[in-house]
Parts: C-alpha cells; sequence; structure tokens
C-alpha cells in the first residue's frame, strides 16, 4: 500500500515494513555507537587515551547533532512545499540542499579558523589539529542532514533507512579499520571523520536521493533560514546534553575528575542509547506523523509518553542491579559506577527522549520559538548544575535530569496553549 494514504480518523504516515526498515537503521546506528565503545577501552593503550577519543567522539556528534536542525525543517519544508501547486519552473524558493551545504561550509570554515582557540582545551594539546578533520566532516555531514530530512518529509522511508545504514556501516568499517592499522586516538578520530560522505557516494546510484537534493524549500531563504536557525539552536543544545556531555563535563571538572570518568561517560551513553538512539532515528517519523495529525495536538504524545515511561522504569531497575556488574566485568574495575547512578541516569535518558518527542510536535505545529526555548533551558540549567561543587556522579544525574524536566515544562506549556483546528494532511510516499 502507499505509505501515507488516509485510512480513518488519524492519517498513517508510516507502513509496517517501512517501520520495520526504520527501527533496523535504528539498530544498526545504535550498534555502531556500542561497537565504537566496545573497541576504543580495548585498543587504545591507557584510560586517559580513551577519555580523549571520547571526547573528539563527542564533539564530532555534537556539531552532527546541531545540524540535526536542518534535518528536522526539511521533513518540516517538504512536506508543505510539495503541495503547492506552481509549474517548476515557476518556483523561485530556494534548494534545500544548496542552502545547507551553505550552513555547513560556513560552520566548517568558522570551526577551522578559530580551533586555535578552542581545540587544545576541547580535544586536548596533543590532538589540536584535528580540528581540520572534524570541520571538514561536519561541512559534509550537512549535505547528509538535509537529505535525510526531505526523504523523512516524503515519507520515502526505505531509502532514508538504507542510507542512515550505510553511514553507520562505512563508519564501523572505518573505525574497525583504524583500530587495525593505527590504534591510536587520531587513527580513530579520522576514521570517524570520513564516512560523512556516504551521501555522496549515495547521489551516483539512488535517483530518489536525486530528486531529494533537488527539493525545494516551502518559503523564501530569509524566512528558510530563521527557521533553521530555531531549529538548529534546539538540536544544538539537545546535542549538548544528548552526545557532547563528555565535552561540557570535561570543561566544567578539573582534568582530574575527568580522566577519572572514564566508566561514568560509558555508563552515561549505555544508558541512553536503547531510548535515544531508536527515537533520533525515529524522529523524522515522528515530525511528520505530527504534520500529518496535527488536528490531535497534544493528545498525539500520550501513546509515545506512556511508552517511554514503561522503559524508563523497567530500565532503572535493571541498570541499578545489572549496570556496574556489566561494566566491571567488560571494562575492569577502573570503569565502575555506583548502581544508583546508573539508575537515575536512565531516568534522566527517559526525560531527554519526552523532550525529544515534544519538541517535534512543537516544530510540526510551527512553534518554532518554542522548540528551541525549551531545549535552551534544558541546557542552561544542566551547565549550571554541572557547575556545583558536587560529586561528579551526583552532579551528572542531576543536570541530566534537571535540565531535560525544564525544558519539558516549557515545550508542555506552549503546546497546551495551542488551538490545532487543521484537518489532516494526505502524504504520499514510497510503495510498500
Amino acid at each position: 500500500m502507499a505509505e501515507g494514504r488516509a485510512t480513518g480518523g488519524s492519517t498513517p504516515t508510516i507502513g509496517r515494513r517501512s517501520f520495520i526498515g526504520v527501527g533496523a537503521a535504528s539498530l544498526v546506528s545504535a550498534g555502531v555507537g556500542f561497537a565504537v565503545l566496545l573497541i576504543a577501552p580495548r585498543v587504545l593503550p591507557s584510560e586517559v587515551d580513551v577519555t580523549d577519543f571520547l571526547a573528539f567522539w563527542s564533539f564530532l556528534f555534537l556539531w552532527f547533532g546541531i545540524l540535526g536542525g536542518l534535518s528536522a525543517e526539511s521533513t518540516r519544508a517538504v512536506h508543505d512545499s510539495d503541495r503547492r501547486t506552481e509549474a517548476a519552473h515557476e518556483r523561485r524558493e530556494p534548494r534545500m540542499l544548496a542552502v545547507g551545504l551553505g550552513v555547513g561550509i560556513a560552520l566548517g570554515v568558522v570551526l577551522s579558523v578559530s580551533s586555535l582557540w578552542w581545540a587544545p582545551q576541547v580535544l586536548g594539546p596533543d590532538y589540536a589539529w584535528l580540528a581540520l578533520p572534524l570541520s571538514a566532516s561536519i561541512a559534509l555531514f550537512s549535505g547528509h542532514a538535509v537529505i535525510v530530512g526531505v526523504l523523512g518529509g516524503r515519507l520515502q522511508w526505505a531509502t532514508f533507512a538504507r542510507l542512515v545504514i550505510g553511514d553507520s556501516l562505512l563508519r564501523l568499517a572505518l573505525i574497525v579499520g583504524a583500530a587495525l592499522v593505527a590504534a591510536t586516538v587520531a587513527g580513530l578520530a579520522v576514521a570517524a571523520s570520513v564516512a560523512s560522505v556516504t551521501w555522496l557516494i549515495g547521489l551516483a546510484f539512488s535517483p530518489t536521493l536525486r530528486r531529494a537534493a533537488a527539493a525545494r524549500s516551502d518559503v523564501p531563504l530569509v524566512p528558510f533560514l530563521r527557521r533553521i536557525g530555531h531549529a538548529c539552536l534546539a538540536s544544538g543544545s539537545s546535542a549538548v546534553l544528548v552526545v557532547g556531555f563528555p565535552v561540557i563535563l570535561r570543561l566544567t571538572s578539573s582534568e582530574a575528575a575527568y580522566e577519572a570518568a572514564a566508566g561514568l561517560l560509558i555508563a552515561v551513553t549505555f544508558t541512553r542509547a536503547p531510548l535515544l538512539i531508536p527515537l533520533n532515528a525515529y524522529q523524522g517519523v515522528a515530525i511528520a506523523h505530527f504534520l500529518n495529525n496535527r488536528h490531535l495536538g497534544f493528545r498525539a504524545l500520550l501513546p509515545i509518553a506512556r511508552l517511554i515511561g514503561l522503559i524508563a522504569v523497567v530500565g532503572a531497575v535493571l541498570g541499578g542491579l545489572l549496570g556496574p556488574l556489566l561494566l566491571g566485568w567488560y571494562y575492569g574495575p577502573g570503569y565502575v559506577v555506583d548502581g544508583w547512578v546508573v539508575a537515575g541516569l536512565v531516568v534522566a535518558a527517559a526525560a531527554m527522549a519526552m523532550l525529544t518527542v515534544t519538541g517535534a510536535l512543537c516544530l510540526a505545529l510551527d512553534r518554532h520559538s518554542a522548540y528551541s526555548a525549551g531545549w535552551l533551558a534544558a541546557t542552561a540549567l544542566a551547565v549550571v548544575v554541572l557547575l556545583l561543587p558536587l560529586d561528579t556522579g551526583v552532579r551528572s544525574v542531576l543536570a541530566l535530569l534537571l535540565g531535560p524536566l525544564l525544558g519539558l515544562g516549557i515545550h508542555a506549556l506552549a503546546l497546551r496553549r495551542s488551538r490545532v483546528i487543521e484537518k489532516p494532511h494526505v502524504v504520499e510516499g514510497e510503495q510498500s
């Protein structure tokens, strides 16, 4: 059947086969993240090297997360743009890929030029030069972000899944190769950066990707850039908390405290992955679903909220009981953290997941200001909490929990005030 064809009171967004495909893509993406965490401590010579590589990895994916705003806005924009009635030759709105690449290249240039200032503090003095491959990777990734967003907005989930899987598998293959040939922080970092070329390779083989690359925005350049700005602000704040946490922990801790936090950083990643990696993979699905069912408003969140709550309760109990044992068994005694820390991190991950979902609904309802305000407030409070003179584990759990709860309150207030009266939008997608 055609994905996205209305069949009743609500508008379906994804068929069963495509849902499984996007799920497979999220599992592969999660598996790559897990694999890197398993590989790096095994091949790098010391815990200090591990923390240095995790700082690079998290900083790279922090910027990937910021550019995730391009994906979110592209999903929203193409959903409305494809419903314009003008002939193709009459359209004057900008092509989204060109705008996205312009944003990414500008960001890469700024990061490269300013690296003498930030790289020694973020990446460490020995690895400041890694700012160059990092900047190039960020510039390239902007194209991936736009195309993934367009595919989501058009409900072309099969191609969406193949692109996400291809990007993840290429990154894993390069990192494994680096681990075998050049098992150093620099070798793994460069390998992680190079995989951003995946979407360019895909353009050569996929007509669907080439059509996505030609998609136009629904509004002129200046309003489109303004909306991208809101989306990237929100995605950037999200990325600081989701993947950039090692960076802000390093910047808010003494060097000794950060170097002793390898176990905590790994626990943070493992407790988030079961919720946030699949949720990020399905974020395009969520935005498209909310766009197609704007008439439901806040009620569209309830089934997802119940599922996230259930996962949080079960995950916190299992994580608190088994987390320290598993960390000690695989990584050794130097990586063990307390059970209450693991349980708290699971609950914090659930709060972050809910903030991600409410943000998707804000974006679908064109509440861009509330969308970015919630994430900015969450990040600001998290940083303030990390500056408190508390134990590293205590302030980490509190920062990752209290920040998202504040952002969630801001989103919920904005959504409660929304009065949506639109009828469902019917979207056509790929045949499933």
